[in-house]
């Protein structure tokens, strides 16, 4: 009853508007990848109730993105003193999502049987940027939208469409399609 009269709770709201963020933004790599890479979606991690948002495997390498629908203003600012920059995003620290993606990075690093270069990536949707505003990295994360992210995805590089295929499969061995238990949700971006 309490729900009928208050509405959603904002965790709900927030997962569900993440979800379309991750469905949105899976259609765009797909399209972005087409025939010169695989996409897999929507991945579980081993031992953990946490996921990878998409796994690319494109002939620059590997990437892990993780998606996140904020708004707000996403930028960099530098520490004093020489500290780390940090991610701030509605002039909130969001650093503790850079962790996260190279955390991510490294879980797909690890699972590799060969040497292939791992990119990691936060896309942010509906985010303000900016009129001059340009893609950044903080920790080898790089901080970026759907469409500069889906040209770096469209680099050249070192894989063949056979090692391609061999890394994408094993990927998707070691990091299953999520389904967390007892729900019924499809993957985003299938």
């Amino acid at each position: 009853m309490v729900g009928a009269l208050t509405g959603p709770a904002s965790a709900t709201t927030a997962w569900a508007r993440g979800g379309q963020g991750e469905e949105a933004v899976g259609r765009s790599l797909t399209r972005a990848v087409g025939s010169t890479g695989e996409v897999l979606h929507d991945r579980a991690i081993p031992g953990s109730r946490a996921n990878i948002d998409h796994l690319v495997v494109v002939p620059s390498g590997v990437w892990v993105i993780d998606t996140k629908h904020y708004r707000g203003r996403v930028q960099q600012r530098r520490g004093w003193f020489g500290a780390a920059p940090s991610l701030y995003v509605q002039g909130h620290n969001r650093t503790n999502l850079i962790v996260s993606a190279v955390r991510q990075r490294r879980l797909v690093q690890r699972a590799l049987e060969v040497r292939v270069p791992v990119h990691a990536a936060l896309c942010f949707v509906d985010a303000e940027w900016g009129f001059f505003a340009a893609p950044f990295s903080i920790d080898g994360v790089e901080v970026t939208w759907c469409r500069r992210l889906a040209g770096s995805l469209r680099a050249s590089g070192d894989l063949h469409r056979r090692d391609i295929l061999r890394l994408a499969a094993h990927l998707a061995e070691v990091f299953p399609a999520y389904a967390p238990s007892g729900t019924s949700q499809s993957p985003t971006g299938a």
